[in-house]
């Protein structure tokens, strides 16, 4: 250091400078690792809810995942808490949110009814396979809404083949009108004897009752003339409806190209 009265000399101006500049970048450094400190909080109070909601309602391999972020949040609480013995890791996320984020409604943010609506989605679905199971081995049991597969299927009828005809169980799986509404259906179209017959073949949903009748091309596309117009009236979406319209109009365009009925 120079001593007080003394011009300093350029060394010791520059080692000055040096040691002001070094004495700011310290500050600087301690300033943005406190400010870091400070928001570490909030920031494992984030991922706490996170894991905590992942263990409410994940799959357990998504819960094995988060074992690694709850020890990370158990080793900050060890130093900053909260502190005490807690029964399961949900309950301990559960305090250090309160604990780090006072005040914060986590769950009205990240809960926004889309697991409600998955759940019901799920039930819907779950429960309209079992009434189609159940409409393929009951004949009184109908299916809520048309299954494409079978309502494809219908353009291998071939007009000659009667073997290639289709059940009443098979017209309702297509369309999803009950089979006593088939029957009015079928007979007010007035059928002639040889458009319905009785084959010495086992219906391939049944393996024992009587034997099925199948119905001809004609009534084929008279019923689906029935069940485009019902198509409004059932719980699926419009593209659907779209679809299912489009195959029903394929299905006739095949039986009159064979046949030359009417469609």
């Amino acid at each position: 250091m120079a001593r007080p009265g003394r011009p300093r000399t350029p060394l010791e101006k520059k080692l000055l400078a040096e040691m002001s500049a070094d004495e700011e970048n310290l500050a600087s450094i301690v300033g943005k690792k406190l400010q870091k400190s400070e928001r570490a909080p909030f920031r494992l109070a984030f991922e706490a809810a996170c894991v905590l909601l992942t263990l409410e309602r994940g799959s357990k391999y998504q819960k094995a995942l988060c074992e690694p972020l709850v020890s990370k949040v158990k080793e900050w609480a060890r130093a900053t808490g909260p502190r005490g013995e807690w029964p399961n890791d949900r309950t301990f996320l559960q305090a250090f949110i309160e604990e780090n984020a006072p005040g914060w409604k986590w769950r009205d943010q990240i809960d926004d009814g889309s697991h409600e609506r998955t759940n019901e989605r799920i039930a819907n679905e779950t429960a309209g396979m079992e009434r189609f199971s159940k409409a393929i081995r009951n004949r009184f049991a109908t299916a809520d809404v048309p299954y494409l597969g079978t309502l494809s299927r219908l353009r291998r009828v071939t007009p000659n083949d009667t073997t290639s005809w289709p059940t009443l169980r098979e017209l309702k799986l297509a369309t999803a009108i009950p089979e006593r509404t088939l029957k009015k259906i079928i007979m007010g179209l007035r059928p002639k004897k040889r458009e319905i017959v009785k084959l010495p073949l086992r219906h391939k949903f049944s393996r024992h009752g009587a034997l099925p009748l199948r119905y001809g091309p004609r009534l084929i596309v008279g019923v689906l003339n029935e069940f485009v117009s019902r198509l409004p009236e059932f719980p699926i979406k419009d593209t659907e409806q779209k679809q299912l319209r489009k195959t029903a109009l394929l299905v006739k365009r095949a039986f009159a190209a064979r046949s030359g009925c009417s469609c």
